[in-house]
């Protein structure tokens, strides 16, 4: 292995290390480090920053808290994305798509500042935000889109699986509460791995399970939650803040390449998801019609969430909310 790809190799295991770290541990000459890590900073794969005298630390850009050359951005294992993804290829920009299995995962590296743009759970960000103070919500980018599976009579169902800290949570409750159920007499199971949640339900650990399109579209017994409690805000996009205030241009740039796609959701983009969250293309493209995909924010989305309990001021919108 030559010695470019023996330092990305260890960075990308280390995420972040000191270059004189590197030297030693590699045992390479420091001249030749310094020349690679030179060149792969000019290209946006490493970023380094200067921390006493000469000595820098480096990360690999995945890992890096800070913004990066190239645009990282972050969707959920979900179809709700047709134009996200077409917004990003007419932006024309060098970016980095990773997809998470995890909302909680996703909305935590959009703060930490290692995901610059992300579109994970509206209520997710929305708490996130006001906590942590470091993530900007700019859109709410699809509505709808997700529901629950379930076995024999839904009224019998006693054990309900749900990702946790999410839409799929918030919504589950609500539209049980709507249907008369009594949810704390119910047991709810939380996942973080929806391959997983799904074998499980389907070997009977639990009743009926809380989740997104193009899953849902696999089930024959299905409630869609718009069916029972309206349309609702499902997705948003946010960037980290840091990220924000250094390339908003960027930002307003990419929601309006968003919003200009979102009539262009055809079987070739429908091909894209699938093979990036490894599904059937032609489920992916069907469920596409259980959302209603938009490119907005305003006070309605954020009143909605009063529905889950989460009541905010104006004062707390504006501390959070930026639409561009």
């Amino acid at each position: 292995m030559d010695a470019e790809k023996r330092i990305l190799e260890f960075l990308k295991r280390k995420g972040s290390a000191l270059q004189s770290e590197i030297v030693k541990e590699l045992g390479l000459a420091k001249s030749t480090v310094s020349e690679i890590l030179r060149r792969l900073e000019g290209e946006g794969v490493i970023v380094r920053e200067r921390i006493a005298g000469k000595s820098y630390r480096v990360w690999f850009f995945e890992s890096s808290p800070k913004p990066c050359k190239i645009l990282r951005v972050g969707i959920l294992r979900a179809s709700e994305y047709p134009h996200v993804i077409l917004g990003l290829k007419m932006l024309g920009v060098r970016y980095h798509l990773k997809v998470f299995d995890s909302a909680l995962e996703l909305t935590k590296e959009i703060a930490g500042g290692r995901i610059d743009v992300g579109f994970s759970p509206f209520i997710t960000q929305t708490v996130f935000a006001l906590l942590l103070k470091s993530m900007k919500i700019h859109a709410v980018v699809a509505l709808n889109g997700s529901g629950i599976a379930y076995k024999g009579d839904l009224r019998e169902c006693k054990v309900f699986a749900t990702s946790e800290f999410s839409a799929m949570e918030s919504n589950l409750k609500l539209a049980l509460e709507t249907l008369g159920f009594d949810i704390y007499n119910l047991t709810f199971r939380y996942f973080d791995s929806i391959d997983k949640a799904i074998n499980s339900f389907k070997s009977c650990e639990f009743d009926a399970i809380a989740i997104w399109e193009p899953y849902l579209q696999n089930f024959e017994r299905v409630l869609h939650f718009k069916d029972v409690v309206g349309e609702y805000p499902c997705c948003s996009m946010a960037s980290n803040v840091e990220f924000f205030r250094e390339r908003r241009k960027e930002l307003v740039e990419l929601k309006k390449c968003i919003r200009d796609s979102i009539d262009e959701v055809g079987e070739d983009v429908a091909k894209k998801i699938a093979k990036l969250i490894n599904f059937d293309w032609k489920l992916v493209y069907r469920s596409f019609d259980s959302y209603k995909f938009v490119c907005d924010l305003n006070e309605k989305y954020f009143r909605f969430l009063e529905r889950y309990g989460l009541k905010l001021t104006q004062e707390n919108i504006k501390s959070i909310a930026d639409p561009l």
